[in-house]
């Protein structure tokens, strides 16, 4: 199974089924990875809020003892983020433990919006044996990733808070260190290492920047010990999905979010 995860596969064969335990585990470290400014639980659905900054710091999850939820429920989450000026955000993953939910929030007029795929692959002592990332401080990466993702803007001030609120050892990486063209950040939680904020300035892109990035970043988190590496991406992003495959990476599980319409 290990030589399956490391050879690079076309797009069409990346399906690699997830146990109960893993997909806890791995959901666990990607809430820790990107962390909400502010949570709180209902029926086992953890209510994550971070001023608006990203659907996934911003919305609904549900944990591995989530309940499968009645109309009060709902309308108590949507009364949660309602009370907040938030929209009402539902992310939803396949496998998961609420697959009914998906055609409740469907009848309640929410609109599905942005699938998604987790990618993973395990990491071995090989992996952290090559060169280690150029590293900086938060507020200097910062700068760095909106220069060549061109994401400004008053939600960055957010963004440098929820970084600044990580509390796993992380990270965050350019490259080339001299003038940085690509920005990334690698997280660790618990064995588990997510790529996070991968972004190549447009002028610079298919040069082999971010792929060099990565595997940096994977070396990384091999030699601080991780056993999997992990990241997500919209299904749509063909250029990023060759790329990961080409990493070794296959799909772990879907997911995508419910947003209630207007």
């Amino acid at each position: 199974m290990t030589a399956l995860y490391h050879r690079a596969m076309p797009l069409a064969e990346t399906d690699a089924p997830l146990a109960a335990a893993p997909w806890a585990a791995l959901e666990a470290a990607a809430w820790a990875a990107w962390p909400a400014l502010a949570e709180c639980e209902h029926a086992g659905w953890r209510l994550r809020t971070a001023q608006g900054y990203t659907k996934r710091a911003n919305s609904a999850n549900a944990g591995p003892a989530a309940q499968a939820l009645t109309t009060p429920d709902i309308e108590h989450i949507e009364a949660h983020y309602a009370g907040q000026g938030l929209p009402v955000i539902f992310r939803l993953t396949d496998p998961g433990p609420q697959p009914a939910l998906d055609e409740q929030l469907q009848q309640r007029g929410y609109l599905r919006v942005d699938p998604s795929l987790v990618l993973w692959r395990p990491l071995g002592p090989a992996d952290g044996s090559g060169p280690g990332p150029t590293t900086l401080p938060w507020s200097d990466w910062l700068e760095a990733f909106q220069a060549v993702s061109g994401k400004l803007g008053p939600g960055q001030a957010t963004h440098l808070a929820m970084l600044r609120a990580i509390e796993g050892p992380c990270a965050p990486a350019v490259w080339p260190a001299d003038g940085p063209r690509c920005a990334g950040l690698a997280v660790l939680h618990q064995g588990w290492a997510g790529l996070f904020d991968v972004a190549t300035a447009p002028d610079a892109r298919r040069q082999g920047l971010a792929r060099a990035l990565c595997d940096q970043l994977l070396h990384w988190a091999a030699a601080q010990g991780a056993h999997h590496a992990y990241l997500q991406v919209l299904q749509a992003n063909a250029g990023a999905r060759a790329l990961y495959a080409r990493l070794g990476f296959v799909t772990a599980y879907r997911y995508w979010y419910r947003v209630k319409s207007a």
